[in-house]
């Protein structure tokens, strides 16, 4: 066994939406990745109830769902518990949705046209608290530095010699 795959057996992840084959499309695929899938949700207060059960490392977190949206269950998973990362997966390419989403908490943000293996990255980049956006959107990576969530800095994206404002 690869240290990649030990690393992404012991990564434990919740799925939250709300189109139930698309959830369990989702949990089987990281599931059959080697990813540790602890629960599965497909509403806003099932999906704050379970995290806080159950304490993914990674929440896979879609943006509309019914009773409550996601960003304000990203606010309250990580208000609860600032360890877990959250990967919002969104059909929303909107700039305004994923500054939304990373100031509510999220630690990344990636689209549901991304690839399986695209997620399966973002999923252990995520949970080891890197910035995670979609590639065809370079810039988002602003969105990462400009919305740092309160108490939750975000890690520098992977640049080199980034300037920093003075």
């Amino acid at each position: 066994m690869t240290d990649t795959t030990e690393e992404r057996e012991n990564i434990r992840v919740m799925v939250v939406d709300d189109h139930p084959m698309w959830r369990d499309a989702v949990a089987r695929d990281l599931s059959e990745s080697g990813f540790e899938v602890v629960a599965t949700a497909g509403d806003g207060e099932q999906a704050v109830r379970r995290a806080k059960a159950v304490a993914p490392d990674v929440l896979v977190l879609d943006l509309n769902l019914p009773d409550k949206p996601g960003v304000q269950v990203c606010k309250e998973v990580v208000a609860a518990d600032p360890a877990v990362r959250v990967l919002v997966l969104s059909a929303s390419g909107e700039h305004a949705d994923v500054l939304e989403a990373v100031k509510s908490g999220a630690t990344g943000y990636l689209l549901k046209s991304a690839s399986t293996e695209d997620l399966r990255d973002a999923v252990r980049r995520t949970a080891s608290g890197d910035p995670v956006f979609t590639p065809a959107s370079p810039d988002w990576s602003s969105a990462s530095t400009a919305a740092s969530p309160p108490n939750r800095p975000v890690p520098p994206a992977p640049t080199a010699n980034r300037a920093r404002p003075g």
